[in-house]
């Protein structure tokens, strides 16, 4: 079914919503989940909960792209679920990708996130397109280095060095546009 399609069954509050959205795109936020929060039984519920979010949301949101609508809702809740059971156990893959970015991109409080997220998709624009794929990869799904260097058939080092370097210019880019350190 096509994307305008699901949305139409949101706004009419047909339950087949979230069959369909389920069909479509539950393996793919399945996936999302779960590289953040890196648990299945989490990470199911954290896909139940993008359901529920999207039913809640749609309407009065109707979204462009519900793929990527769908990835924003399920990314926000695993990252909530992630923080809320962080203190139990951490997961050091995402501490890890988090900490990378320390460097470039301002601490939360001293920019506008809107703003923030509208520079970094120019800054993404600009890089080549495997430096851009690493980089989504890296900080929006959270996919390993070594995930991303053998679905690439990079090695490891090659694939931490470029996003060393995307860094690098994502942190000059922001300085020039006055953010960052």
């Amino acid at each position: 079914m096509e994307d305008k399609n699901i949305v139409s069954l949101y706004v009419a509050r047909d339950q087949n919503a979230i069959v369909e959205s389920d069909k479509k795109y539950g393996a793919f936020c399945h996936s999302i989940s779960l590289n953040i929060v890196h648990n299945r039984q989490d990470a199911e519920e954290c896909v139940n909960d993008t359901w529920l979010g999207a039913w809640n949301s749609i309407p009065p949101h109707l979204p462009a792209s519900l793929r990527t609508y769908l990835a924003k809702l399920t990314r926000r809740i695993s990252v909530n679920k992630w923080k809320a059971g962080r203190r139990a156990k951490r997961n050091p893959d995402l501490i890890v990708a988090f900490s990378e970015l320390e460097d470039c991109i301002p601490a939360p409080d001293d920019t506008d996130e809107g703003v923030l997220c509208g520079l970094i998709d120019e800054f993404l624009a600009t890089e080549e397109q495997i430096d851009r794929l690493l980089f989504v990869g890296r900080y929006w799904y959270n996919r390993s280095v070594s995930d991303m260097a053998a679905y690439y058939g990079m090695t490891a080092n090659a694939v931490s060095q470029r996003l060393k370097r995307s860094r690098q210019r994502l942190g000059e880019f922001l300085r020039k546009e006055g953010y960052g350190q």
